[in-house]
């Protein structure tokens, strides 16, 4: 017994040491944290700052920085640094370091930045190269992107559009007939699928549109995972969803490679862009190879799908809660097409002034990207409307969203009103813009100044090529929505933005519909 208490006894002694260590350790890590802390606010308090650098936005939490706040509601969390610090400031975003550059200057500064001073492919190709794949967009040199981008507007033009309207009807056709008399619907989501339905039917052609009912519509909401904001914090991790990323953009590559392939075979001939791609050439006189088509398909594909889905979901969200401009529309329709019964057209439809204001004042209200952003390589950069410097590494930020919703701008900026369009009393419409708009990057005159307040499709050499198709789609799509049906919506107002995808969707899109015809 007396072993036994001596081991005991001995056992005890050890467990106090071993447990005194483990609380000294736990105090030294305690102590170091505050530390830590208290340099890391300290630093932001009290040491002074160059005052040729930007103003950097404070932050209570190291690493993190500003990201939860951002994260919550981007756009109160830009408008209220701008009330403090001005146009121009930096903030921390995890890993990031994020100048952002406010207003029209703001927008022009960023838009028309040198390529060699500010770079989009150094801000997004660790995300998008995953997406589309090699040798294509960001993941390429600047000139031959350019050409792409030329590849691409080549097969967007008038004639194609007169072809696309019918086959985008039918889809809408197809789609809604397929509803009850009356019910709820998730707008967001249904929009999504007919407007995956409607492009690839319509740009990609005949093949890859049958090829969805067999599948190839879980590839692309696999690949469209890859567009979160965690991919472009971090764009490559360990993660099942990273992984089912990689493999939808492998498989739909065999998918396209094999319509190629079928096409040149059976010397098949399509208007679409697929082929306006098989028969593009770079200024060197080289075809595009079968695997950059691929990847400038789902590209092209991708950058239309997600801004009409979410713009058509807002749009129809607005218009619940606004039946006098639906009846506005359809009254338009009556008075410029005839009646309710005229099928769309290329032609017709540029006619309806008021459904192509639903659209714009949806994009201005709701932009789906509501910020771009470009990284400064090989030197410091100097903003010189403020004279302050921008350290190299640091992105820079233009944030259209922030001043669409501008009242210098805008007159009652927080309502969806789509007669200020028509109206043209917004200060807007008086606003002096810059020369820039005919400048011609290598895929033709940009077509709108970068100092513009209203930039949905952003501006400069990296501007969206497909605006055209966009209000084409949309003015469709919506525009045969509401000849369809009656809607209302499920809440008592419009529902509030959700910023936890790179694409700002509603919180809540469930609308009440009911069928007319």
């Amino acid at each position: 017994m007396a072993i036994v208490s001596t081991l005991i006894s001995k056992g005890y002694n050890e467990f106090l040491q071993f447990s005194f260590m483990e609380v000294n350790l736990f105090y030294k890590i305690l102590i170091g944290i505050v530390v830590y802390w208290s340099l890391y606010v300290s630093s932001q308090t009290f040491i002074r700052k160059d005052s040729k650098m930007v103003p950097t936005v404070f932050s209570y939490v190291p690493f993190m920085g500003n990201a939860i706040e951002f994260g919550k509601d981007p756009i109160s969390f830009l408008k209220s640094c701008q009330a403090i610090y001005g146009d121009v400031f930096t903030f921390q975003l995890m890993n990031k370091k994020v100048t952002a550059c406010l207003g029209p200057d703001g927008n022009q500064f960023v838009f028309n930045a040198r390529q060699t001073h500010a770079s989009a492919a150094a801000a997004y190709n660790d995300m998008t190269k995953y997406v589309f794949g090699k040798d294509i967009v960001f993941d390429t040199a600047h000139s031959i992107f350019m050409e792409q981008k030329r590849f691409i507007k080549a097969g967007l033009n008038v004639e194609t559009f007169k072809k696309d309207v019918p086959l985008i009807l039918e889809e809408c056709d197809l789609f809604f007939d397929k509803f009850e008399k009356s019910g709820e619907i998730d707008a967001y989501h249904m929009f999504g699928a007919l407007i995956i339905n409607t492009a690839s039917r319509a740009l990609l052609g005949p093949e890859i549109r049958n090829a969805l009912d067999d599948g190839v519509a879980q590839l692309y909401y696999d690949l469209d995972q890859g567009f979160r904001p965690i991919n472009f914090m971090f764009p490559n991790l360990p993660l099942p969803a990273y992984r089912k990323r990689d493999e939808a953009r492998e498989k739909l590559a065999v998918v396209y490679e094999k319509v190629i392939k079928n096409r040149r075979d059976n010397k098949e001939v399509h208007d679409d862009l697929l082929q306006s791609l098989m028969n593009s050439k770079y200024k060197d006189g080289s075809p595009v190879p079968d695997a950059q088509i691929c990847g400038i398909l789902t590209a092209a594909l991708f950058g239309g799908q997600h801004t009409s889905s979410t713009t058509s979901a807002w749009a129809s969200l607005e218009l619940a809660h606004r039946p006098d401009i639906v009846k506005a529309l359809r009254e338009e329709m009556i008075e410029k097409l005839g009646s309710l019964q005229v099928d769309f057209t290329y032609e017709n439809l540029d006619k309806l002034e008021l459904l192509e204001d639903v659209v714009r004042e949806t994009l201005r209200l709701h932009p789906p990207i509501f910020n771009m952003m470009r990284r400064v390589v090989n030197e410091d950069m100097l903003h010189e409307k403020s004279g302050l410097m921008i350290p190299q590494g640091n992105y820079i930020c233009a944030a259209p969203g922030v001043t669409q919703i501008d009242a210098t701008y805008f007159n009652e900026p927080m309502k969806w009103n789509p007669y200020r369009w028509s109206e043209k009393t917004d200060p807007v419409h008086q606003y002096e813009q810059g020369d820039d708009a005919n400048i011609d990057y290598g895929f033709g005159a940009v077509g709108i100044s970068s100092r513009s307040p209203f930039l949905p499709f952003g501006a400069g050499r990296h501007r969206c090529i497909g605006e055209k198709f966009g209000y084409l789609q949309l003015k469709a799509i919506i525009g045969t929505f509401v000849k369809k049906f009656d809607i209302e919506g499920t809440t008592p107002n419009v529902p509030k933005p959700d910023y936890t995808s790179m694409v700002v969707v509603p919180e809540n899109s469930k609308i009440k519909f009911t069928r007319r015809v």
